[in-house]
């Protein structure tokens, strides 16, 4: 039980010939946001993924302190405000795989949920050109409005993100 536990570490990359794809994720009251560094785009509540590809997640919270929990592609792992845990995870088929927040954070909680759709290399790059023709850049205003509390969210894109927001969000505390 000692070495299995220690081989599902959490910080711990998973082995592929594939150079992973990295996601930071925030939680908010009550939605997900997931930006994506190297692309320059962000979306609410849906964290599209290619298939076969390993996922770096980086995490924290601009909130209270949450739970990030998608049960059929990884473990389930808690965002606190100022801190950035880490999880890896890889879709080996396509689909869509529910996400939500294991920690129930108020009055909006059992809306705080979000899909992540796995599919090919190619839809992916599709779902990137299309946020980044989107009307909807994520600069620091944009983003004030969506840090406010807000139940029941939609699945947005955003076809920019401001520099270093996620650093940004961990500094605050």
């Amino acid at each position: 039980t000692w070495n299995s536990s220690h081989d599902l570490d959490p910080y711990k990359s998973l082995a592929s010939n594939k150079k992973p794809m990295h996601i930071q994720v925030v939680s908010l009251d009550w939605k997900w946001l997931f930006i994506y560094p190297d692309q320059h785009v962000a979306s609410v509540n849906a964290m599209p993924i290619p298939v076969g590809t390993p996922i770096d997640l980086q995490l924290t919270s601009d909130s209270v302190m949450n739970s990030f929990w998608l049960p059929q592609l990884s473990g389930q792992i808690y965002t606190m405000p100022g801190m950035s845990p880490q999880l890896h995870l890889i879709a080996d088929t396509a689909g869509s795989y529910n996400g939500s927040s294991a920690n129930i954070s108020g009055d909006g909680f059992a809306g705080m949920t979000f899909v992540a759709k796995a599919g090919s290399e190619y839809g992916f790059t599709q779902w990137v050109k299309s946020a980044r023709s989107s009307s909807n850049p994520l600069d620091m205003s944009a983003y004030a409005q969506l840090a406010k509390p807000s139940q029941n969210n939609s699945p947005v894109a955003y076809s920019s993100v401001a520099p270093d927001l996620y650093n940004s969000i961990i500094m605050k505390y």
